[in-house]
């Protein structure tokens, strides 16, 4: 199995690859011709972008595709607690997961929603183990080391 860490962010730096701080820029850059491949960009615009009739195809590495969760929740001092309440309710629904699954292109853990005709689901994808403590652990050192690396 190929390894994706540090040695493989050398390489790339050393290619000088653009470096982006929104994970929705790649997928522009890409769609506008400004690149060719692009790495570490979100993959629902690369679905849509697909799906609205650009040349791309997603990739996913057989070694596995590092997963961004999105979780929800409600301030413990929230002006608001039961309209914040009622809005994760709503959230949650398979409605509301349903839609942002149709039309963003997004994954949703929701028992009951499906996925798109003709995506992927995300049971197809082999995903990497999120680390959440040894990422939190090691937050300076992979800061510093990645602006040296691309000089950002």
């Amino acid at each position: 199995m190929r390894e994706l860490g540090w040695p493989y962010l050398e390489k790339l730096s050393r290619q000088r690859v653009m470096q982006v701080q929104s994970s929705t820029d790649p997928p522009k850059k890409l769609s506008l011709g400004e690149r060719a491949v692009m790495a570490d960009g979100n993959e629902y615009g690369i679905v849509l972008l697909k799906e609205a009739g650009q040349p791309v195809e997603p990739v996913y590495p057989t070694e596995g595709t590092p997963t961004i969760s999105g979780p929800t929740g409600i301030f413990a001092g929230a002006p608001h607690p039961n309209a914040a309440k009622l809005f994760q309710a709503w959230l949650h629904t398979r409605e509301t997961q349903q839609f942002f699954v149709d039309f963003t292109g997004q994954y949703s853990l929701h028992a009951q929603v499906q996925p798109k005709a003709g995506r992927r689901k995300l049971a197809d994808i082999k995903l990497m183990k999120e680390d959440p403590a040894g990422v939190e652990a090691m937050t300076e050192e992979i800061k510093t080391r990645y602006a040296r690396l691309f000089r950002v």
